[in-house]
């Protein structure tokens, strides 16, 4: 994925991001609640990645009451969302590249690693920045996420399957929690279901620039509804999120 391309659509989105950000919520929140079975650390030190506007940020201050979060974003304009947050350090940058701080407890992340090339590698730096028996907390998306684009437009991320998820992983941390579910959003229509994908800037996995005309447009809102109805009316369109919970290997 282009860097500043994605630093731009992230960008635009900053002010709509969370009015849209359904399945994103929900995955910080489901995420919180599984680390919050295995970390009993007072006041633990906290690396969070693509922290964007904070969804996650909130669940890990209220749980955890940690000592610090320092926060990692490739959207420099994150930043401001979290001005005036105490406990909270932001520090932007591509975090495939970036380094990590050392001495944390726990490094978590919702919803990112899907835009990372490789978790492997990305497991060997999270092991290398955190303490002894310290936590890496993550939740990311499975091939159904926005499969209803996918099958219209071909254009998408690539996902890996759930036990290709946990075994790149679980190469460096000993799993505690593993989990997966479905998560289907209902639209009025082809044109919401792209706003959504702006707004929650989503459309930065668009290979295709094409232009939505109105005549494109009126022809992916047919196909749309006959491929992917939702039983109550209006379209469907599905997130699959992917959770693991590891404690560092010695």
């Amino acid at each position: 994925m282009n860097g500043p391309r994605l630093i731009n659509r992230f960008a635009r989105a900053v002010t709509t991001y969370e009015r849209q950000a359904t399945a994103q919520r929900r995955a910080a929140e489901r995420l919180t609640e599984l680390l919050g079975r295995h970390l009993h650390i007072l006041a633990p030190r906290i690396f969070e990645i693509g922290c964007g506007t904070g969804l996650l940020t909130r669940q890990l201050l209220a749980r955890f009451a940690p000592a610090e979060i320092l926060l990692n974003d490739i959207c420099p304009d994150m930043g401001i969302c979290f001005s005036n947050v105490p406990r909270t350090r932001f520090v932007p940058g591509d975090a495939t590249t970036a380094d990590f701080p050392k001495e944390v407890d726990v490094i978590a992340t919702a919803s990112a690693v899907q835009w990372f090339p490789g978790l492997e590698a990305f497991a060997e730096r999270c092991a290398a920045a955190l303490r002894p028996e310290g936590y890496l907390a993550v939740a990311s998306f499975g091939p159904a996420t926005l499969r209803e684009i996918r099958t219209l437009t071909g254009t998408g991320l690539t996902y890996p399957d759930f036990e290709a998820f946990g075994k790149m992983l679980g190469a460096r941390f000993e799993p505690l929690e593993s989990a997966r579910e479905t998560v289907t959003l209902r639209f009025d229509g082809a044109a919401e279901v792209l706003r959504h994908l702006k707004e929650t800037g989503v459309t930065a996995t668009n290979t295709d620039r094409t232009p939505w005309t109105r005549a494109r447009l009126a022809e992916l809102g047919d196909r749309y509804a006959t491929a992917f109805p939702a039983p109550e009316g209006g379209v469907t369109l599905t997130y699959e999120p992917y959770y693991f919970v590891g404690r560092r290997r010695r």
